[in-house]
């Protein structure tokens, strides 16, 4: 397993989509719009918010075009004749695309927090962790379930566009909502995308009660999506 691991995670430097929809995008959406909008408070909520994209696109789209790819492949089939049972192969992989994933929103904290100079306090980052693991490993899980029903890579961006694009737009990751209509606030409300902002928010505002109501959604996602993916899981291609 440990050297699925490190494969995994060699894999993931060399992948192009991991490169532009993870670092450069989030990282250029931080500074511009945190440039653009000259509110003093909006560099920290557009940093949060693209620091929530960049995980999310990682750890479930683009893992979901990696998970597809394995299993035209025949990857999985394959492990039926090898000594290494299949969870373990499951898990080497989700844990690496998980820390990928953790590293991407890290690096987008990172330079937002040096471009604007922001005051981001030890513990606020401690507490930031495990809502990013819980969000990330949920985000993983979930792209095993969408990949299961995906023929082709087109298919899978399609899919995978069509489901995280809402919860980008239902979420106050790029502008407030207080103003929002009331059906748009009630439903950010159970937006697993929100719920994953609110815990960054509050570990960087040091807000432990939001912050640890969060991280119960969080794991309730988890679990869901854990259950998805073992009910939906595929060992070959769809249309084999």
């Amino acid at each position: 397993m440990k050297t699925i691991f490190a494969l995994t995670l060699k894999a993931a430097a060399r992948d192009p989509y991991l490169l532009f929809w993870s670092i450069l995008l989030p990282v250029g959406g931080t500074i511009g719009l945190g440039l653009l909008i000259g509110r003093p408070e909006y560099p920290l909520h557009i940093m949060t918010g693209m620091m929530a994209v960049s995980m999310l696109f990682y750890a479930f789209s683009t893992t979901s075009f990696a998970i597809l790819g394995q299993r035209r492949r025949g990857v999985y089939n394959l492990l039926r004749v090898t000594p290494m049972p299949l969870w373990q192969y499951i898990c080497g992989v989700s844990g690496a695309w998980t820390l990928v994933s953790l590293f991407c929103g890290l690096l987008v904290l990172g330079t937002g927090t040096i471009a604007f100079q922001l005051d981001i306090r030890l513990l606020s980052l401690l507490m930031l962790l495990p809502s990013g693991l819980l969000a990330a490993l949920g985000y993983v899980l979930l792209s095993f379930f969408v990949s299961s029903f995906c023929r082709t890579e087109s298919h899978a961006s399609m899919v995978t566009n069509v489901a995280a694009m809402p919860l980008f737009f239902i979420s106050d990751g790029f502008y407030a909502l207080e103003k929002a209509p009331a059906w748009l606030q009630t439903a950010s409300r159970f937006n697993p995308f929100q719920w994953f902002l609110n815990g960054l928010r509050s570990a960087l505002a040091l807000d432990a009660g939001p912050w640890l109501a969060s991280l119960g959604l969080l794991v309730l996602l988890l679990a869901a999506a854990l259950a998805l993916a073992v009910r939906t899981f595929r060992f070959s291609d769809v249309s084999a």
